[in-house]
Parts: C-alpha cells; structure tokens; sequence
C-alpha cells in the first residue's frame, strides 16, 4: 500500500469528513487542507499549491519516520484531542534530559540546544515543554532610540499531540519571563504545520519569511539531513550522495518577535 492509501486508510478509520482530490485532502467542518508531499521516480515532489484556509504539508518521510506521532497530531489538529487547561496544570523546571527526551519524542525536529527549559505537569505527568535559548545581543531601534537589547529565542514548544493544552503556551512563555525579564523574546513558526496564529495571539508581531530549507532524505531510513549540516558537521564529511538519497524542501518558517520594553 502506498503512502497516499494508507494515509487515506487512517482518515477512514477517524471518521472525519473529507474531500480527495489527488494527493489532497479537505476536512471542509475545520476549513482545513492536508497536502500530501510523496515520492515520484525517487524524487520528493515539491509542493506549490495555492490552497486556502489552513494548510498542513505532510511528507511521506514524516509520515513513515514518525508514524504514531504524527497520526495523533493530525487528529488533533483536525478537532480530536484531549483538551487540557493550563490553569489546571503546575509549571515546573526541568532539567536537559527530561526536556530532550520529551521534545525528540513529540516535536517534528527534535530537541535543541537551549538555557531555560520548563515543563507543565497535569496530575503529575508531563503533558507540554518549552526551551529557551541564552541572551543574544540586539541593536534595536526602542521609542525612537538605537540600543542594545538582550534578546532569546523561544527554541521549542511541544505538547503530548493528542492533547491540546488551553493556555499551555501562553503559561509556558510567563513562567520564562517571570524568571528572566527578558527584552524581547522571537521564535520561529513551521509553516509545514501553521502559519503562527498562534504567536499572534500571545502578542508576537509577524517581522520575516524565512526561505525553505533544503534537506537529503535518506530513503530507506526516512532520516533527514539538511544541506547545511553536511556542510559543517564532521559527522557527515564521508557521507555519499547516491540514488538511497532525495532532495526535498520544507515549506519555510516565519519569524515572530515580542518586545517588553
């Protein structure tokens, strides 16, 4: 079976109403596509479809890389989920480990690098986690005045994908800035999943498009590795483009920013 049926088998099994037309999917009671991104002749289709209402890109690689995940995320997304609410729920630090443990587990990339992580607890279990990155310094113009300000980056947000926690990030975002009195705080929207409304609602203003990212995808492993990190990382220096491998691009980011002063 390949990936476009079994994805059509696994909707079936939710009961969701939808429309097909091709490698598309409309959930017409959430106004919502899903755009399937498959394989053709060894090669990744690249998506450049003009669809409206909300859009979610799923790659076959995602798909086969993070199958479970990924079904509950779309459940989800599509209005089946537990919902939990954040003032129901204890912000806690947590340590490395048990933020990278959570985050490789539910975040399409993994855990990060970061400084300040926190989790939200309900009833003793870990249902959402936040990573934020040290200070960088930033020449900003503030009321008219060129400074420098102390800016982070919210690395990472995740919760448990088949719960939907109200309030959960907005909660998170506090408890940070509470610790650390930040300037500013920016963080990055996959428009894979969302364009970021998200952000907006927490007070975030939309400032860049930030290009696709170009990935080899390993075919058999549905590994991903970005053009980049061949580049730098010693990892990868012997590593052998041939046909096990296909070129793919994600959909792009955009950055949002959130100014306290």
């Amino acid at each position: 079976m390949n990936f476009v049926n079994e994805f059509k088998e696994f909707i079936n099994g939710t009961g969701l109403i939808y429309r097909q037309d091709g490698n598309s999917f409309y959930f017409p009671d959430k106004d919502t596509t899903i755009r399937l991104v498959l394989k053709r002749n060894d090669m990744f289709s690249f998506p450049s479809d003009s669809l409206t209402g909300a859009v979610i890109y799923l790659y076959e690689d995602s798909w086969y890389r993070d199958n479970e995940v990924v079904k509950k995320r779309i459940c989800s997304n599509l209005g089946q989920f537990i919902s939990i609410f954040a003032r129901k729920c204890e912000i806690k630090k947590i340590t490395t480990p048990q933020a990278s443990d959570f985050l490789d587990k539910y975040h399409a990339y993994g855990a990060a690098r970061s400084k300040y992580r926190y989790g939200l607890y309900f009833r003793d279990r870990l249902v959402a986690v936040s990573s934020f990155s040290d200070s960088r310094p930033m020449r900003r113009i503030i009321h008219g005045v060129e400074m420098s300000v102390n800016s982070y980056e919210w690395v990472r947000y995740a919760s448990l994908p088949d719960c939907r926690i109200a309030g959960g990030m907005g909660k998170s975002l506090q408890a940070f800035v509470d610790d650390v009195h930040p300037d500013e705080v920016m963080t990055y929207a996959d428009k894979e999943w969302s364009e970021g409304a998200a952000y907006t609602k927490l007070g975030f203003i939309k400032v860049e498009e930030r290009a696709p990212v170009l990935f080899y995808v390993n075919t058999l492993t549905n590994e991903r590795i970005s053009l980049k990190k061949i580049a730098s990382d010693k990892a990868y220096k012997d590593l052998i483009i041939n046909e096990q491998y296909s070129l793919i691009q994600n959909m792009g980011s955009v950055k949002y920013l959130k100014s306290y002063l």
